[in-house]
């Protein structure tokens, strides 16, 4: 029985097809990359923004009016459109978030496998994403995630390291850890837990090259955590920090509960410990009532601290949430914002990229053809180098010698 999967948003949702992927391959399924060779299809959807949530129910349509396969469809939009989506399509299986954790069950019930041999093939080649939580209890005027995914839940940590030693078993050796808000990790659990002493186990399990970490809460971020994370060797060198907007006032009205100075702070505190480390945060722009003083108050702050790459967003209403009501700055006004910190962002990322030039680093070959390879390095760095055959999923050494754009690098494998 083959399937064909495809997923929308964030890591996440990355992680939750990854593990699904795993499991019915176990169970005798053979992942496809074509929709036109599959039995069945899995779609896991997001909604964050209505863009996203455009983009999947464009897909939707697309799909249903092209392909005469079944397809299971999860995730944030199933949860927020159920209603409008099991009138239109009627001979699709809907999945809403609640329902995830029995996905594969649901798959197994629905499109019995034909053979139960064991079928893997590591589809996400080096690295895969584990989701440790999932839900968020915080209430950002602006964020529909927590009433789609509901409250923060952590998984215990000894389910997690289980899941951990089978993935580097089948050959991983970089683990993300990721999840709606890692930083709640372990404060819903008896006896309570929590993220740095989650970190600190999974390095341990050996055959992990780099252990990796998605977003990071500020709110939850103290100098202590930022220093017990320095004596982790293999950590990777990049860490992304949750911000949204560099103006007091417009954090104030997302209800983000932090403080530019406190960001500056942690961030700062981090560049101690990790100076050669990458990093990077979130902007959203245009919210409601963002004046050109709050938007050059974000500029002002990235260029008052070691960020290195920005993402970037434009304010989108959710309905639902209190910013909805709220009144939307001038299209014009937003485009050109975006623009302005779409350029800070390449040249942040130049900047970033240009100080590595002829270092040394380490980094895990992801990708193998006849023409070039894929290394990313501890730090997040893309870099091409010469054909490499065989050492898919293994720790390289390479030196960068040339930087081809922002998001690119050229280099030559020096060790293995």
């Amino acid at each position: 029985m083959k399937f064909y999967v495809n997923y929308f948003g964030c890591r996440t949702n990355q992680a939750e097809i990854q593990e699904w992927i795993i499991e019915l391959e176990n169970s005798g399924y053979k992942l496809v990359s074509s929709v036109n060779d599959a039995d069945f299809g899995i779609i896991n959807t997001c909604s964050v923004t209505e863009k996203a949530e455009r983009d999947v129910l464009k897909f939707i349509n697309k799909v249903y009016k092209n392909t005469y396969k079944k397809w299971i469809i999860t995730g944030c939009t199933v949860s927020k459109e159920s209603p409008k989506l099991n009138n239109r399509y009627k001979n699709y299986i809907f999945i809403n978030n609640k329902q995830k954790k029995d996905l594969t069950q649901t798959v197994k019930e629905l499109f019995p496998a034909k053979s139960k041999n064991l079928i893997f093939h590591s589809a996400f080649r080096s690295r895969i994403f584990l989701k440790v939580q999932d839900g968020c209890n915080h209430r950002c005027s602006f964020c529909i995630v927590p009433y789609l995914r509901g409250k923060s839940t952590s998984i215990p940590l000894t389910n997690i390291l289980k899941k951990v030693e089978y993935f580097t078993s089948l050959g991983y050796r970089e683990i993300v850890l990721t999840g709606i808000n890692l930083s709640a990790y372990g404060y819903d659990l008896f006896p309570r837990d929590n993220l740095l002493n989650l970190i600190q186990k999974v390095s341990q399990v050996k055959d992990i090259d780099f252990l990796r970490l998605s977003s990071l809460d500020p709110r939850y971020i103290k100098y202590s955590f930022i220093k017990e994370l320095s004596y982790i060797e293999n950590l990777a060198q990049s860490f992304h920090l949750s911000l949204q907007s560099g103006s007091n006032t417009i954090l104030r009205k997302m209800n983000r509960g932090l403080k530019t100075i406190e960001f500056k702070n942690i961030l700062g505190q981090f560049h101690k410990f990790f100076p050669d480390a990458n990093f990077g945060t979130d902007i959203i722009v245009g919210f409601p009532g963002e004046s050109e003083k709050h938007f050059q108050e974000s500029v002002e702050l990235i260029s008052q601290t070691p960020l290195n790459y920005l993402h970037i967003f434009p304010f989108s209403p959710r309905e639902g949430t209190r910013a909805y009501s709220l009144d939307s700055i001038p299209m014009n006004v937003l485009k050109k914002r975006m623009q302005i910190l779409k350029e800070i962002n390449i040249d942040l990322r130049i900047r970033y990229r240009e100080k590595f030039l002829d270092r040394i680093l380490d980094g895990i070959l992801i990708q193998e053809n006849k023409n070039h390879s894929l290394v990313i390095t501890g730090n997040f760095l893309a870099v091409r180098i010469p054909p490499l055959k065989g050492y898919k999923k293994r720790k390289v050494k390479i030196r960068i010698n040339k930087m081809i754009n922002e998001n690119l690098s050229e280099g030559e494998v020096i060790g293995k």
